[in-house]
């Protein structure tokens, strides 16, 4: 009968270190990877849901990660743009100045020199793409590079080189945002001006002379007055531009305290509790050794021990 209890006893002692056994590498293993479980499957009914907070994460992420980019992207844009108001600003004044002094030979250089960094500025370019071309990759939207090139051109097809859709991007709102509009939207008023501008400086012999003649001063007031016109165009279009920076950062703030929020809420379900299973790791292994410290006593019984 002792026997048989003996037996028992010194069975339900090897089942329960068997199970302590499994307990304690579980724990050491939480211990050493700092995660609750290695796999999905060991989260069991929390599965789904720590999936679900990953893949919204890393959505949210790769999101994050193209605003910060467009950011430098929206420096770059701002600048160009800035530029070919600049130039146009410049041109005009250089027009001013020549109908104040009744001297037009500086106008010939400045108009060369407008020109040059006009065409620059619209085929800027960031990452290797074109910023002004729409979705086009490659060379930039302006293809002449002299103004002779602009008088010959006998329309727009003749001066850009575009795709047929601006450049845009869509933050997961199912609306898309425009970046950047295509160089003909915004820079054929302007090209225009330049074009008569370069063809009264043509008529003239290469150069505005001294002085100027009246004829020649009319069209040229009318000119520069268009080239002011032009150039603010190209101001509130740098303006637009400045408000989507704006606009894309607080969309990057906003996208990182989610982030935050779901690395929270994935550690919540995932990460161990290093202090709780260091508790639970102690109090374990003393119920491991007594239940050893058993079994061992009950392993050494036998009949011999009441002869």
């Amino acid at each position: 009968m002792e026997s048989a209890i003996t037996l028992r006893f010194s069975t339900q002692a090897q089942s329960d270190i068997q199970r302590m056994t499994q307990q304690l590498s579980d724990l050491q293993r939480q211990v050493a990877s700092g995660a609750k479980a290695d796999d999905l499957r060991g989260f069991g009914a929390g599965a789904a849901q720590l999936l679900n907070a990953q893949t919204l994460k890393a959505t949210t992420d790769s999101r994050s990660s193209v605003i910060n980019e467009l950011q430098a992207r929206f420096g770059v844009q701002q600048t160009a743009l800035d530029q070919v108001a600049s130039m146009a600003t410049m041109l005009s004044q250089s027009i001013g100045q020549a109908l104040s002094s009744n001297d037009g030979r500086g106008v010939s250089p400045d108009l060369d020199i407008a020109f040059a960094n006009v065409v620059s500025a619209l085929n800027e370019t960031w990452n290797g793409q074109p910023l002004f071309a729409g979705e086009r990759q490659g060379a930039g939207p302006i293809k002449i590079t002299s103004l002779d090139q602009l008088v010959a051109a006998s329309g727009p097809d003749d001066i850009y080189q575009e795709a047929t859709r601006s450049q845009q991007i869509d933050l997961g709102t199912g609306t898309p945002i425009t970046l950047a509009p295509k160089a003909s939207d915004i820079s054929q008023g302007l090209f225009d001006a330049l074009k008569q501008l370069k063809q009264l400086v043509d008529a003239q012999g290469g150069q505005i002379g001294q002085p100027i003649d009246p004829a020649v001063q009319t069209q040229l007031q009318t000119i520069a007055n268009n080239l002011n016109t032009q150039a603010n165009v190209f101001t509130n279009e740098e303006g637009r531009s400045g408000q989507l920076q704006t606009r894309f950062a607080s969309e990057a703030t906003r996208l990182s305290e989610r982030s935050d929020l779901l690395t929270n809420e994935i550690g919540t379900q995932k990460d161990a509790d290093i202090a709780t299973v260091s508790v639970q790791l102690n109090l374990l292994m003393t119920q491991y050794q007594a239940a050893a410290k058993t079994f061992s006593d009950l392993s050494k019984l036998s009949l011999l021990n009441y002869l």
